[in-house]
């Protein structure tokens, strides 16, 4: 029987996980004002408008993630059971909301409060919300480092865009204006694009991960039909997960890196100016760090489909790190140490993302993904959420800025050596408790 002929073995002209992605990149340009490199450019206005300290301040990030966390187990079952595509039209409508309340803060407890609330539907959290992360890689198996890398640019990009927006809206309308612009940008792109083309997975459709044909397994069956093979993946429940200690190191590394980055990021503006770089300077600086991000999380995306996931989370925490020094030994008048720091940090951060985002599907399959990464949201939240008050206590109390990046430094060594020992889970659970076998731990075949 000639195969090549085949109905089922027909590719699709276009896959409609690109859809999927394309809606993730926009939801993600959309959201990117909530992250905290955006917030950090309102940490002096607000904490200026209700007379308290940055420190103080820096603790409504902290709300917004703790309450992010408390909803991740309960979000998680519920995409993998029923889809993002009306809880993220909801989550929309909502989240642009508590954007906008932010105009009326008149006290830090009002502006804890809405904060908290905006965290309800995990936007702004460390790692992303779920509503973006586990419908792409539902998407894809093969082809899914570069789909994720793609979906997640749109973050850093919308950075970029958030951070100019930012400075101009607060000098032009206020902060609390800007919040007003960002909450109606949200509604009109968060919306609609959930409402009409975000769907579950392929397998909904009739289609196949990565729009792939099925592999044919035998020439013939006794009908005459070709047989075919699924691609090949492992599931495993949660109550396996957690039985898993490469499940455990991941989540200490991760957390340690949501700690120590957080902290960084909301502080190191105020870093470089009180170095004595201009707030222009420092915009411009900063806004490299995003747009380096894009790209090389374009590259890791690529080259994490064909390499051992963990190197490549090694090597994004040790970027970081170096990236880290030219603010620990910063000379004055060497204004260029800023790019420095940007380029190698957003280069570190995109390998780094790619990794957070492949390592779970590849090690734990995509079937209980969104349990999977909703049980380990409000562990790592916690961590990511303590790390802004902290370094703000310890630069306005407990050494300054060169003690808070000697942590930085220190704790991401630790975490990228964990990181390195964190070998996928051999796959000797029962049989009924997988859908599929492979080993996760080799790269994938080539597209």
């Amino acid at each position: 029987m000639n195969l090549e002929n085949t109905p089922q073995q027909r590719e699709p002209r276009f896959f409609y996980g690109w859809v999927i992605v394309a809606t993730a990149f926009m939801v993600n340009v959309a959201a990117a004002p909530m992250n905290a490199v955006v917030v950090a450019f309102f940490i002096g206005p607000i904490s200026e408008d209700l007379d308290v300290s940055r420190s103080a301040v820096a603790w409504a990030l902290t709300f917004r993630i703790a309450v992010a966390g408390i909803t991740g187990p309960f979000m998680g079952p519920l995409i993998d059971r029923h889809g993002a595509r009306w809880l993220g039209t909801i989550a929309g409508v909502y989240t642009g909301a508590t954007m906008v309340a932010l105009y009326f803060v008149d006290s830090i407890w009002s502006l804890y409060f809405i904060f908290a609330l905006s965290g309800l539907m995990g936007f702004g959290a460390p790692g992303g919300s779920l509503l973006i992360a586990v419908p792409v890689a539902k998407w894809f198996v093969v082809r899914r480092g570069r789909a994720m890398a793609i979906a997640i640019a749109g973050a850093p990009l919308g950075t970029v865009f958030g951070i100019f927006m930012a400075q101009a809206l607060i000098q032009s309308v206020g902060w609390r204006g800007a919040w007003v612009v960002f909450g109606i940008g949200l509604w009109a792109v968060m919306v609609p694009l959930f409402a009409l083309f975000m769907r579950r997975t392929p397998e909904d459709l009739g289609l196949n991960p990565d729009g792939a044909r099925p592999e044919p397994i035998a020439e013939s069956s006794s009908d005459g039909a070709g047989a075919f093979a699924p691609p090949v993946e492992v599931d495993w429940p949660l109550r396996k997960v957690l039985r898993a200690p490469v499940m455990w190191m991941l989540v200490v590394a991760f957390g340690i890196n949501q700690f120590v980055g957080s902290g960084t990021l909301v502080h190191r503006v105020g870093s470089f100016e009180a170095d004595g770089l201009s707030d222009r300077l420092v915009g411009i600086g900063i806004a490299v760090e995003p747009l380096t991000f894009v790209v090389m999380a374009l590259v890791f995306g690529m080259i994490i489909e064909r390499a051992v996931p963990r190197f490549i989370g090694a090597l994004g925490l040790g970027l970081m790190v170096v990236s880290v020094l030219p603010m620990l030994f910063f000379v004055d008048g060497q204004n260029y140490f800023i790019f420095i720091h940007s380029v190698l940090w957003g280069m570190g951060a995109g390998a780094g993302m790619n990794f957070m985002n492949v390592v779970w599907p590849s090690y734990f399959g995509r079937k209980h993904l969104g349990s999977i990464r909703g049980f380990i949201l409000p562990i790592t939240i916690v961590a990511g959420g303590l790390g802004p008050p902290m370094y703000g206590y310890i630069i306005d109390g407990w050494g300054g800025y060169t003690v808070a990046w000697t942590v930085t430094v220190v704790s991401m060594i630790a975490a990228g050596t964990l990181y390195l020992f964190a070998k996928p889970p051999k796959l000797n659970e029962p049989e009924e408790d997988v859908t599929s076998r492979g080993e996760a731990e080799q790269p994938n075949p080539p597209a």
